[in-house]
């Protein structure tokens, strides 16, 4: 550990806050405190993360992680109790954030508003949950809140009462958002209305912090504010200047929104600074931007997250305070950087499993130092463990494997249509994050997936073909278009046949186009723009393909094609096109294009790659490449080809150290990566005569050729985070096992349930045999015959696989043993006196036989790869562990090794019977276990 560098940390998250709003705001003098940032602390862009979704993004700053790595997916998910649908919860996050890191180094830490962060966890500090600014009903009706908003439970009734009604907000509250309010018909428009929630909600969160800073003690604080991001979906198309399309009579009204909004938040920020003090560190991020500018779509698509349209990738970081340079602007950043950066400030050491880097040019003391990862770390860590599941993609995915097996009810009959199509989002939104995170291995599977079972939403297809074009399979790629193309083409033809049809029924009507209405009118364009957009999509799509195939002439005719359809040019078009330029050697007209990218957005990283590409083409023009590489990494620094870029800008300018490095980082960033192992061989061989490392580079580069050639062939490749699974590896309670003391057990009661528990084929059927040999009563109502997986049976109880929901079977099973799989054990009725028997087997052998099972049934199983269900079981298993160390009486738990169990069932049936009172038929209980049970059929 290093030395604690600062006394105080406070971060605030402003969403969607963005600098091309803020500037001019502080050069006019209007948002004076977080001038002083820029005066007298760091600022600079930071990088959002692909998909750019709120509830994604806030977990990975609060981690440093991916959504891979955090589990957190997107806005809603399953609700495991009811089979229904519930806002995103903080239990769905698999791994520690920042406070559960500090609380585990003996800090305190309060949390307000964090998305997600319901249920609140019991931190050493104070959390309130997301959910507590929300209103219901009027001002005179109740406004409860819900149990779990707020931790500790002592300050649950001091900050109900700080909370905000949207009734309590004045008219003069109101006014500078929309200084001409009195003129608005609130019975027609409701956009007022929503100023006025947003605004309390708002209110509400702010005085929570401003209580809590005020009356409890802290050393780190996290603020969350949404209200700017609510501001701009409702009204950032009023910003001015006003946009062709906009209402000119709309704009009046609500021009002053965004702005003020930002003035507002100004204004809050003084606060805090002033309640924090001049001895605390503060950190102003965003989790994205929101284009303020000509940049503004008309229109979002039609589908789930379809506003995040409007978001802009670079987000504001902002730092003052002790530890903090003065005066400085900071390049690269990523909102993944934000909690190591505190680690840092902190003097805590870095998991080396997050995803982002300490900002040490930030930073007065740059030093930095490592661990594995803190998930390792045990220790009071103040996580809500009621339930730690794995992501709820894959939590979804593997209790689907479960009821495949015939384990638990169907979660797909026990849920309805909004479950299904939100666990289809949340896939959706998993496999954006892999592809964003370049894990094209993973991803593509769960597109083709997704495409299969959803073949009327072409998104799915799309991302597919982005990802067959990513990694050179282009054969693929030809046959995912040709099925595009064919769908598109429907539904082109339905759009068309649509915008004819309104066009005559408007002509029966004796109606001229000039004469229509605006509601009329709008519909008619949008249906026009439908049929075209389409065309046009589907040109742009086929010069990307006809891009990879090397056929760029016919690639330059559909790009033309393509925007001659569409009005205005967007950036991917012009970015293909210069690619395209590139490709054919014409240097020049790529470089005019990828200007013309950076004059309609100069915050382009793509485009300032494009740039270092065709300077480093030109002979004498490496000095020009190299700044263009670094402006591309300012902008985006986890980005592997820009640092191989820079590498060889560096190279040809004889600065060999500098070009090392370069490599070094994308290599770290992407280890797939054959042309930078080759260009580190040469540095080796040739200026720093080092032939074994040069060697070693050599067979780095091959190695990695291979997997890629093999990956074109169709392969999985797994991504440089996938390690193996060890052979031994085990889902085990092994840390409340009681074996080494069934000595000191108290009497087992009379009533007591036996549960013998496990992953599904791991031994329980095995178990339960062995006990009803034994002479212990069992509880099966034998619904589930015997077959080639289980000869001898499968000892279940129908009415378990409905313990979330329906805990009557207990009364049937006292003084009798059960089995009940792993995962529904959080379920346990309380008041009752448990003894489980855990059954515990290699993930290998479990996977494996489980597999053999669902072959057998004819069925399909999880869609998860071995490795990711084995993953998915050891993180169910350990939110198992938390669960049952929460409760109020904790059962006594045996942990018996399967192996073992075959190889030495003496040893095993007496401590089973030592553990169950000592009463049993040892002998029977160890005849009962057949040495042909070794092998995947067993269970």
């Amino acid at each position: 550990m290093t030395d604690k560098t600062v006394k105080k940390v406070l971060l605030v998250g402003w969403d969607a806050a963005d600098w091309k709003v803020i500037t001019p705001l502080m050069d006019a003098g209007r948002m004076p405190n977080l001038q002083k940032f820029a005066d007298g602390g760091v600022v600079g862009n930071l990088s959002t993360l692909y998909p750019v979704l709120s509830p994604m993004l806030w977990t990975s700053i609060a981690t440093g992680k991916r959504a891979h790595k955090h589990g957190i997916h997107g806005f809603a998910e399953p609700d495991p109790e009811s089979g229904g649908v519930r806002p995103v919860t903080s239990t769905g996050r698999s791994t520690k954030a920042i406070w559960n890191i500090l609380n585990q180094n003996g800090m305190r830490s309060n949390v307000v508003g964090w998305w997600p962060s319901f249920p609140a966890e019991p931190i050493n500090g104070v959390m309130v949950a997301n959910n507590y600014q929300k209103a219901v009903g009027k001002l005179d009706e109740p406004w409860p809140m819900p149990q779990a908003t707020v931790h500790p439970e002592r300050l649950h009734e001091i900050l109900k009462q700080l909370r905000v009604h949207p009734e309590e907000i004045t008219p003069e509250q109101v006014l500078p958002f929309v200084p001409k309010a009195a003129e608005i018909d609130q019975d027609k428009d409701k956009r007022l209305w929503g100023i006025v929630k947003t605004l309390a909600e708002c209110a509400s969160v702010h005085a929570a912090a401003t209580g809590i800073m005020q009356n409890e003690t802290w050393d780190f604080m996290a603020v969350y504010y949404d209200a700017i991001d609510h501001f701009c979906h409702g009204h950032m198309r009023y910003h001015p200047p006003r946009l062709p399309w906009v209402d000119e009579r709309d704009f009046e009204l609500y021009k002053n929104v965004v702005d003020t909004a930002y003035i507002f938040h100004d204004m809050m920020l003084g606060t805090l600074m002033h309640l924090a003090g001049d001895d605390t560190t503060i950190i102003i991020v965003s989790d994205h931007g929101f284009h303020p500018d000509h940049l503004r779509p008309k229109e979002l698509p039609n589908e789930p997250a379809g506003p995040a349209e409007e978001h802009r990738p670079f987000g504001i970081f902002a730092a003052l305070g002790p530890g903090i340079k003065q005066d400085e602007l900071v390049f690269g950043a990523s909102l993944l950087d934000i909690t190591p950066t505190i680690l840092s400030l902190f003097g805590l050491p870095v998991g080396r499993d997050m995803d982002g880097k300490p900002l040490l040019g930030a930073l007065v003391t740059p030093k930095v130092e490592y661990i594995d990862s803190w998930d390792r770390i045990d220790g009071d860590d103040g996580r809500y463990c009621r339930k730690m599941p794995a992501s709820r993609v894959d939590e979804s995915e593997a209790l689907k494997q479960l009821a495949e097996l015939g384990y638990i009810e169907d979660p797909a009959e026990a849920g309805a249509e909004t479950t299904r199509n939100t666990v289809r989002e949340l896939r959706y939104n998993l496999a954006r994050d892999l592809f964003g995170a370049r894990m094209y291995g993973e991803a593509i599977p769960m597109f083709r997936e997704l495409w299969e079972e959803n073949p009327d939403q072409s998104r799915f297809g799309l991302k597919l073909f982005d990802c067959y074009l990513s990694t050179g399979r282009l054969r693929e790629a030809r046959e995912t278009l040709d099925k595009l193309i064919e769908r598109k083409k429907t539904y082109s033809r339905k759009a068309q046949q649509a915008y004819e049809a309104a066009l005559r029924d408007y002509e029966q009507q004796k109606r001229k186009i000039e004469d229509l209405d605006d509601a009329s009118l709008r519909r008619l364009q949008k249906l026009h723009r439908n049929a075209s957009t389409n065309e046009a999509t589907l040109a742009y799509l086929r010069a990307r393909l006809y891009q990879g195939e090397g056929k760029y002439r016919q690639a330059l005719e559909q790009l033309d094609k393509a925007s001659s359809i569409q009005v205005h040019n967007h950036p991917s078009l012009n970015q293909t096109r210069g690619e395209v330029l590139m490709a054919m050697g014409r240097w020049s007209e790529a470089i005019d294009t990828f200007d013309k990218i950076l004059a309609m957005d100069p915050a382009n990283p793509v485009a300032q790659l494009g740039l270092c590409r065709c300077h480093l083409a030109r002979k004498g023009e490496a000095d020009k490449a190299l700044l263009a590489a670094r402006r591309c990494l300012g902008l985006a620094y986890h980005n592997p080809r820009a640092h191989f870029l820079c590498g060889v800008a560096l190279q040809r300018m004889n600065r060999a150290q500098e070009a090392k490095r370069a490599y070094e980082t994308a290599i770290a960033q992407s280890p797939i990566f054959p042309a930078a192992h080759r260009r580190l061989a040469r540095l080796y061989r040739l200026v720093f005569m080092e032939a074994e490392k040069a060697n070693e580079h050599i067979a780095l580069a091959r190695a990695a050729r291979k997997r890629i050639e093999a990956f074109q062939a169709g392969e999985y490749l797994p991504s440089h985070s996938d390690k193996p699974l060890e052979a031994d590896t085990v889902a085990s309670l092994s840390d409340l096992d009681c074996g080494s003391k069934l000595e000191y057990l108290p009497p087992l009661p009379n009533d007591s349930i036996t549960i013998v528990s496990g992953l599904p084929r791991s031994g329980t059927s095995m178990m339960m045999q062995m006990l009803e040999a034994a002479g212990l009563p069992i509880l099966s109502d034998g619904n589930r015959p015997a077959d080639a997986s289980n000869p001898l049976g499968y000892y279940e109880h129908e009415a378990i696989k409905k313990m979330a929901r329906d805990s009557t079977w207990v009364e049937a099973a006292r003084g009798k043993a059960v089995k009940i799989i792993a995962q529904l054990l959080p379920y346990l009725r309380a008041g009752e006196h448990y003894r489980i028997i855990f059954m515990e087997r290699p993930l290998r052998q479990v996977i494996a036989s489980q597999s053999d099972m669902l072959k057998r049934l004819g069925r399909n199983g999880s869609r998860l790869s071995s490795h990711r269900l084995a993953e998915t079981y050891l993180k169910q298993i350990d939110g198992v562990r938390r669960t049952l160390e929460s409760f109020e009486s904790q059962p006594e738990i045996l942990v018996v090794n399967f192996d073992q169990a075959l190889s030495d069932p003496g040893k095993i049936a007496a401590r089973v019977n030592r553990f169950l009172g000592g009463h049993l038929d040892e002998s029977a209980m160890a005849r009962a276990v057949s040495p042909n049970l070794r092998n995947h059929h067993a269970r």
